[in-house]
């Protein structure tokens, strides 16, 4: 029994065209052999330096959260805060050195550590962290903002944040910016989109390496039939617990 995990982003053919960096960023890690953690990032077009605070939020997020992790815990309500206050410093020092306002690096966060029975996560601004198990379907963790857009360098980003920490078994997490937030979640109920979801999870169901998931992520995020449809930057991670075999079909 293992996890295997895996993040890959995309620069969307409108920002191409556009001539504009990717905004999107992601990375996850193992820091033991049941547990996983992982964080996405997406900067606002409005923001000249967003793509680096991406970078930088995401960065910062997954190393705290490995630091906790590493201890043989998952981090709590008041941890998954401090990491906040921290990445939000970090941005803070990084729009020192850059001589740019700190809204210059507006970006969002979504931030995760999670073993096959807990998952603590935050999530601020838009995009989705969804999860499934043997015995509970496709839902969405720490909730998906469709309201107005939402940074880490807002203000009031501390009050704004969501954070979820549930206990439970956990066997399946997709995440990923708001790029494919409109085929992830459907938008007559907000749920989890279990269409979408489930060749995702029968994918993981049969990948044998961190390095199959990634690269099959990386051929879906660059498919002409995706590109059809979404002309936005995407990010998409994926993580499985490989126990239970044929469960995923059944998830939701």
């Amino acid at each position: 029994m293992a996890w295997l995990a895996a993040v890959d982003y995309r620069q969307g053919t409108r920002h191409k065209a556009h001539q504009m960096p990717c905004h999107d960023f992601g990375t996850v890690a193992k820091p033991t052999w049941d547990s996983v953690v992982g964080s996405i990032a997406e900067g606002t077009a409005r923001g000249r330096l967003s793509h680096i605070g991406a970078q930088v939020a995401a960065k910062t997020a997954a190393e705290s959260l490995d630091e906790i992790t590493r201890t043989g815990t998952l981090p709590d309500e008041t941890d998954l805060r401090r990491i906040l206050k921290r990445v939000r410093l970090v941005l803070t020092h990084e729009a020192a050195e850059r001589n740019c306002d700190l809204s210059d690096l507006a970006t969002t966060l979504i931030a995760f550590a999670l073993t096959p029975d807990k998952i603590a996560a935050l999530q601020l601004g838009e995009g989705f962290l969804i999860a499934a198990s043997p015995a509970r379907p496709y839902h969405s963790v720490g909730g998906n903002d469709t309201g107005a857009p939402r940074f880490v360098t807002d203000e009031d980003a501390e009050d704004a944040v969501a954070i979820a920490v549930d206990e439970g078994p956990v066997s399946f997490i997709a995440a990923g910016t708001n790029g494919l937030q409109t085929l992830s979640i459907s938008a007559e109920d907000g749920r989890p989109h279990s269409p979408f979801l489930r060749p995702l999870n029968r994918y993981l169901s049969t990948a044998e390496s961190d390095d199959e998931i990634h690269m099959g992520i990386r051929e879906f995020l660059r498919s002409d039939r995706l590109a059809e449809r979404v002309d936005d930057d995407m990010t998409l991670m994926l993580c499985g617990w490989r126990s239970e075999p044929g469960w995923e079909n059944r998830a939701g």
